[in-house]
């Protein structure tokens, strides 16, 4: 699932920490980043503006539940 265009960044990682499972940014290249760890949630704000990175990047949740929670903020 793509990340919307827009979106609040903020609430969005609010909504992410009450995830019960984990939460990966996948990237073309192959990266994982486990948006639980608050390195990996510096990373996606840097690159969150990029259209191109956050076009070929995608969000996936280790639990279906999760996904649920993050609709709002995905494609």
């Amino acid at each position: 699932m793509k990340i919307r265009k827009n979106i609040d960044v903020a609430v969005f990682l609010d909504n992410v920490r009450k995830c019960e499972g984990n939460v990966y940014f996948k990237t073309i290249e192959g990266d994982q980043l486990n948006l639980k760890s608050l390195l990996s949630q510096y990373i996606l704000v840097s690159i969150i503006n990029n259209e191109e990175l956050m076009e070929k990047g995608a969000v996936d949740c280790s639990k279906a539940s999760d996904a649920a929670l993050l609709a709002q903020f995905l494609d």
